[in-house]
């Protein structure tokens, strides 16, 4: 009987003491994975935790001395005035990603009631970095804008490289380097030349437009090669005389 008694007895301390044990060890990893999960939290950048940001940049066309800003929708009932300069792109804005980038005017219907009247939209990028052109269709922002987002990721559009952008209503073509494009209206293509001698630090570049099926040349320069730099050129007809023009820009990275 005592046998049975103190090996009962010995049991349920030791029972007792291996539960204690278990859910202190328990409760100790626990504590540790908290810990970690906090320091990890901690070192993750900024871009990781605010992930569903993205930088959008801004450029308005044909061009204007002092274009006026605009609104963007940036989610239900919310909007963010966007600067639109024609000279240069625009400062850095950061937003919540948008299924799609629209912009207009907030304003109020008959009944008082909160209305956006929408000049142009375009459907958004997944990327990070976005670039978003708007062309004018007339003398006012009310009178509506086409919509162009590009990514800006110097992965896809960085130094060296050259964009051209046809909104114009004729076919544009062009050879920088020894590199030939072609370039419909509302379109544009992204080409990096390569200079013209090892270690130069230009290229040649004419433009050519399409006249009754003929390539007729209006343009010929050097332009500078950098890769701390990328080159963005438009081709349009001005709304007063019809011609064509072109507008180009240096973009410094």
């Amino acid at each position: 009987m005592k046998c049975d008694h103190y090996t009962t007895l010995f049991f349920t301390v030791t029972s007792a003491e291996l539960i204690y044990f278990y859910n202190t060890m328990i409760l100790t990893a626990l504590k540790r994975l908290f810990l970690l999960a906090s320091l990890a939290l901690t070192v993750i950048p900024c871009s990781a935790q605010d992930s569903g940001k993205v930088a959008l940049q801004f450029l308005s066309l044909p061009r204007l001395a002092s274009p006026e800003p605009i609104e963007l929708s940036i989610g239900e009932g919310k909007t963010i005035t966007v600067e639109i300069p024609s000279n240069s792109l625009s400062k850095v804005y950061n937003v919540k990603l948008q299924s799609n980038w629209i912009f207009g005017k907030s304003t109020t219907n008959k009944k008082d009631e909160p209305v956006f009247d929408i000049f142009g939209q375009a459907k958004a990028l997944s990327s990070p970095k976005q670039l978003i052109l708007l062309i004018r269709k007339g003398e006012k922002k009310s009178d509506g804008f086409e919509v162009l987002v590009i990514d800006n990721r110097v992965s896809k559009f960085g130094g060296g490289k050259f964009l051209f952008m046809n909104m114009a209503k004729i076919d544009i073509a062009g050879i920088i380097g020894e590199q030939k494009f072609v370039i419909e209206p509302s379109k544009f293509t992204i080409i990096k030349p390569k200079p013209e001698k090892p270690g130069a630090r230009v290229c040649h570049v004419r433009l050519f437009y399409s006249k009754n099926n003929k390539a007729k040349p209006f343009f010929s320069s050097k332009w500078p090669l950098s890769i701390g730099s990328r080159g963005l050129i438009f081709f349009y007809h001005d709304p007063k005389t019809k011609q064509l023009r072109y507008h180009s820009i240096r973009d410094f990275l």
